[in-house]
C-alpha cells in the first residue's frame, strides 16, 4: 500500500533536553481521515508540524506524498507542501483585507496546480455567492469554510488540521468537520487531524493517542465517550 504520510521512527528534540517525539512510526493510507489527540505536551503538534515539513525531525525519516522530505530542501520542500498538501488551522490564518475569492485563490496565485475552480470548492463548502464579500465580514464558521476551500483548490493529497474546530460553536464546528469527513470518503483526501475535543475525533476513521511524545493507543476511531475514556487514561498516566 502507498502512504500519504509516513513517518519512522520520527523524534524530535530540542535544546536543553526537551523530547517532544521518541520514535513515532505512523503511516496513513490515501483517503484514511486520523485524528491525533494527547494530553497536552504530548506531541501532537510536533507531530503534525514534522509530517507536513513544517519541523524538521531530530532522527527518523518523514515521507509525504510519495517523497522523502526529511532533508529536502526548502524551497523544494515549500513547493510540495503549496502542490500537493492543505492546511487548515485554528486561527483561520486567513488575509482579512482580501475578499473570499481571494483568499481562497491565493495558493494558485502562488503558483499551485489550478486543478479546481474557485467557484467550484466555495459551492462545496457552502459559500457560493459570497466570493466577492471581504473575509473581515464573515463570521468565525464561515471564515473557516473559507480556510477548507483554499485547502481543496488545487486538489491536495493531504489536508493538515490542526485543531480546526477549536474556535467554534458544536453545530459550526461540526458543519467543518463534515466537510472534511466528505473530502476523505468523496476525493480521497487524507486527513491528518490535532484535535483536543473526542466529538471531534469521533468524525475520524482512526485515533492516535499521544504519551510523552510517544504512540500510546492506534485504532479504528471509537466513539465520542469511548475516546474521551481513552483520553483520560492517557492523561492521566502522563500527569
Amino acid at each position: 500500500m502507498d502512504f500519504v504520510i509516513s513517518l519512522d521512527a520520527v523524534s524530535r528534540r530540542y535544546p536543553r533536553g526537551v523530547c517532544a517525539l521518541r520514535d513515532v512510526s505512523l503511516d496513513v493510507p490515501a483517503g484514511q481521515f486520523a485524528a491525533v489527540m494527547g494530553a497536552t505536551g504530548s506531541g501532537k503538534s510536533t507531530l503534525l508540524h514534522c509530517a507536513a515539513g513544517l519541523d524538521r525531525p531530530t532522527g527518523g525519516r518523514v515521507r509525504l506524498a510519495g517523497q522523502d522530505i526529511t532533508r529536502m530542501r526548502e524551497a523544494r520542500l515549500t513547493r510540495l507542501r503549496r502542490d500537493r498538501a492543505g492546511f487548515v488551522f485554528q486561527s483561520y490564518n486567513l488575509l482579512s483585507e482580501l475578499t473570499v475569492r481571494q483568499n481562497v485563490a491565493l495558493p494558485v496565485r502562488l503558483g499551485g496546480p489550478r486543478a479546481r475552480t474557485v467557484d467550484e470548492v466555495l459551492g462545496q463548502v457552502g459559500l457560493g455567492g459570497l466570493g466577492e464579500r471581504p473575509v473581515g465580514e464573515l463570521s468565525g464558521g464561515q471564515r473557516q469554510r473559507v480556510a477548507v476551500a483554499r485547502a481543496l483548490v488545487t486538489a491536495p493529497a493531504v489536508i493538515f488540521a490542526d485543531e480546526p474546530t477549536g474556535a467554534l460553536d458544536p453545530a459550526t464546528g461540526s458543519q467543518i468537520l463534515g466537510l472534511l469527513r466528505t473530502a476523505a470518503d468523496r476525493d480521497g483526501v487524507t486527513v491528518l487531524m490535532v484535535t483536543h475535543d473526542p466529538a471531534a475525533a469521533a468524525w475520524s476513521d482512526r485515533l492516535v493517542l499521544l504519551r510523552e511524545g510517544a504512540v500510546a493507543d492506534d485504532r479504528a476511531a471509537p466513539g465520542a465517550a469511548e475516546i474521551a475514556e481513552r483520553l483520560r487514561g492517557v492523561s492521566a498516566v502522563a500527569a
